[in-house]
């Protein structure tokens, strides 16, 4: 911004007390929202820590507590079939997910056609099953649940587990803690499909997954809802400053001729 352009613009410039009394409710509102804001953060820290312990503890088992099997043994790895760059657009019908975007907002998409023809022909994902990152991030994980979308190949994979045998939520829950073993290859790391399969998991009977799920939904609810209320908190603080801060510096023009 240039001299010339400073001098041109005016403000408002009242007595030196109203000045004063301005600053003084601006710094105690910004007092409050940073007051409040270090308040949810510490709520939201401390269920963290405590959804963490109990996850742990009731996914911790004894040798002989458990059944132990290989992921391998649960399920077959699966993927979606290969989409190359020219078969994607910036807009479409299908969202198509690469490991970039995995978990957030697809900024690609694929069409109807494509979809429904690599839907019928190669291996694609149920309602419910977990998603895991298999490079980037290494075994971040999604719940599908079921909207027409499509994943890029050994970028993000999935169990095709029987529920029978173990849970897809349990699986999601363990996820969480389990040491991927990924490989490295130069700078990226990459979980390979041998080593997915290699994974030991213990699998106690239905009814304990079961409970162990039912115990964590709620403390990931609770933790969610913390979570997705702090930046809504913030936000709606954020607003109710600038309101009062725009009510405050806005003056008649002739109260002044500007400087």
């Amino acid at each position: 911004m240039t001299q010339t352009i400073l001098n041109k613009i005016q403000i408002p410039i009242p007595p030196i007390e109203v000045q004063r009394e301005i600053v003084r409710i601006l710094d105690n509102f910004t007092e409050l929202t940073a007051e409040l804001t270090a308040e949810l953060t510490a709520e939201l820290t401390a269920r963290r820590k405590q959804y963490s312990y109990y996850r742990d503890r009731l996914l911790s088992f004894g040798e002989d507590e458990v059944e132990w099997k290989k992921l391998g043994e649960v399920g077959e790895v699966r993927m979606c079939k290969r989409i190359l760059k020219n078969q994607t657009s910036e807009v479409g019908d299908i969202p198509f997910y690469k490991i970039g975007t995995f978990g957030k907002k697809a900024n690609a998409y694929i069409s109807r056609e494509l979809f429904d023809e690599y839907k019928e022909k190669y291996s694609y994902p149920k309602k419910g099953e977990i998603l895991i990152s298999a490079s980037g991030t290494i075994g971040r994980a999604v719940i599908f649940d079921g909207e027409d979308a499509y994943f890029q190949d050994s970028n993000i994979v999935w169990i095709e587990n029987d529920e029978s045998i173990v849970l897809n939520k349990y699986l999601f829950y363990f996820y969480q803690i389990v040491n991927w073993n990924a490989a490295e290859g130069g700078t990226i790391k990459r979980l390979y499909n041998d080593n997915l399969r290699k994974i030991l998991i213990p699998i106690p009977p239905l009814e304990k997954q079961k409970e162990i799920v039912a115990i964590l939904d709620k403390f990931d609810t609770l933790t969610n809802s913390i979570s997705e209320g702090l930046p809504k908190e913030i936000e709606l603080r954020q607003k109710q400053y600038e309101y009062y801060r725009d009510l405050l510096l806005d003056f008649p023009k002739e109260i002044s001729d500007g400087v």
